[in-house]
């Protein structure tokens, strides 16, 4: 639990307050967001809602949401329709819905290169083969294009009126090069780009000015952000940065500019930006934004603290990204949603959402993946267990669904990498042995993953030896398939696929293991 002193922080940001002369006690609370990508929701995006919901979130920011596309696209990102029912469903639970969007670049970028393929940004020989120069052919296109522009307007309209409450921009400088035609070489006086450094201001500039008018003018109830990464421009402070000063005094102030840097974003800077100017917002960056593989967790106290710190500069917005609202993500993101509403709240009060939070995302619990706990099933989260596999999505069918109780054709799966795998496996190891005689095997109703050769194995006297009627060959079973075999004394036990019905990737939707005799339920 948070070791925090109570007074001490509440008193200094009090006083900060008052000095600062924003009075953060008697003014308006800012917006808060909750920011993550679509496909790391896994299809929860209901629960993501609800978790806004929960802890009295201003509204939820969507990257991949996409709702311009005519269709959900492979990955399974948005489309029209589904951004429509998104947000019918968050309205009636009182949350806003913030449509990340690419001014350039991305998604939408990509689709009005294809679309218009004379559009197609200029990329000078010295940067083209630099691995931001080929990342950027087919996705940055040329603003300079009014063909481009009429493209990216009706492309902007059609999401605004899929009835969303608002943009978070991002204009792709950071991940991209920009174009470098003539007219754009004039207009952003990007000459000396390269690869990381001496990207043109201009360019987020003009193309979130011209976002900014043309929404303003045409869907005038949008709330409208744009968000910049204060490590783009120097080392902390960031006091000496000259680009920062000019992004945050050019942008249109009718859009509220989000600056981030981490989970610290250095005091001296943001007083310096948030004394130029008023619509401004703060952008925290949990250290376990980037999933699974993210670094360790940051600790509770460390956002309390600096909420603490961002609070009396009385931002507009204050937004706080991470990868999901499920297991160890959801503590933070729960201490997160209550310090950006409040964070002059008693450590006590901190202490209890941080204990409310973990209990909730136990397995089985609401802020977990593992939606179901079946008794008997020694594979089960609330087994001691550790699980195991050769690869995964990594995005959208990770190793957490092939235990976490959700047998359903289109979710709740753990799939390998696209990389076609010769063979697959997933393994469950137990710190003591389990006397082991049955297992059951959910594949994929629709067949496009489907096992068709694969093999459950126990580990005895030092060797994986084939269980029952395993080798499996040519498996025709769409749902349950169960294999039951003479009792076997081991500490793991693993499924391993050698051929699936689409062979670029492959896995099964749910394994569970009994123990001899034991009846599933």
């Amino acid at each position: 639990m948070m070791n925090i002193g109570s007074f001490i922080p509440r008193l200094l940001a009090i006083t900060s307050a008052f000095l600062l002369g924003s009075a953060a006690m008697g003014t308006e609370s800012p917006r808060t967001f909750l920011w993550v990508w679509l496909q790391n929701l896994d299809g929860r995006w209901k629960d993501y809602v609800d978790f806004a919901a929960d802890w009295k979130c201003t509204g939820v920011v969507i990257w991949g949401l996409d709702g311009w596309k005519q269709t959900a696209d492979v990955k399974g990102r948005g489309s029209e329709a589904f951004c429509r029912e998104l947000v019918g469903y968050a309205h009636a639970r009182g949350v806003q819905v913030i449509h990340g969007f690419g001014l350039n670049g991305y998604d939408e970028g990509r689709h009005i290169c294809k679309t218009l393929p004379s559009t197609n940004a200029v990329i000078p020989e010295k940067l083209r083969n630099t691995a931001k120069g080929k990342d950027s052919a087919g996705y940055i296109f040329c603003p300079s294009n009014p063909d481009a522009l009429k493209l990216m307007r009706e492309t902007l309209l059609r999401a605004a009126d899929t009835g969303i409450d608002g943009f978070n921009f991002e204009t792709a400088d950071v991940d991209y090069i920009t174009c470098h035609c003539a007219a754009c070489e004039r207009r952003f006086q990007s000459a000396s780009e390269t690869e990381h450094e001496n990207k043109p201001p201009r360019w987020s500039i003009e193309q979130a000015n011209w976002a900014i008018e043309l929404l303003k003018r045409e869907r005038p109830k949008l709330w409208l952000s744009i968000e910049f990464a204060m490590q783009r421009f120097g080392r902390p402070p960031y006091l000496d940065s000259a680009v920062m000063t000019q992004l945050n005094s050019e942008i249109d102030e009718r859009a509220t500019v989000v600056w981030a840097e981490g989970t610290y974003p250095p005091q001296p800077i943001c007083e310096k930006l948030a004394g130029a100017r008023r619509n401004i917002g703060f952008y925290v960056r949990s250290a376990e934004f980037m999933g699974r593989d993210g670094p360790s967790k940051i600790k509770p106290a460390d956002i309390i603290g600096t909420m603490r710190r961002l609070w009396p500069l009385h931002p507009q917005g204050l937004m706080y990204r991470s990868w999901r609202p499920f297991e160890r993500w959801a503590v933070n993101m729960a201490i997160a949603a209550e310090a950006m509403r409040d964070p002059l709240q008693t450590d006590a009060h901190f202490a209890e959402v941080e204990r409310k939070a973990e209990a909730m995302a136990a397995p089985g619990q609401k802020y977990s993946s593992i939606k179901h706990i079946v008794p008997g099933n020694l594979a089960s989260p609330a087994v001691a267990r550790t699980v195991a596999c050769s690869s995964e999505d990594g995005a959208l069918h990770t190793l957490v669904g092939l235990t976490d109780g959700v047998a359903e054709p289109d979710r709740g799966m753990w799939l390998t990498e696209r990389n076609n795998p010769k063979e697959a496996w997933a393994e469950i190891r137990w710190p003591t042995p389990q006397r082991i005689g049955r297992v059951r095997v959910f594949h994929q109703m629709d067949g496009h993953y489907r096992s068709l050769d694969y093999v459950i194995e126990c580990w005895t006297n030092g060797a994986w030896q084939a269980m029952g009627d395993t080798p499996v060959a040519n498996n025709a079973v769409r749902g349950w398939r169960e294999h039951v075999f003479a009792p076997v004394v081991t500490d793991r036990l693993r499924i391993q696929i050698t051929r699936s019905m689409h062979g670029n990737r492959m896995g099964v939707g749910e394994l569970e293991v009994y123990a001899a005799g034991e009846k599933s339920r």
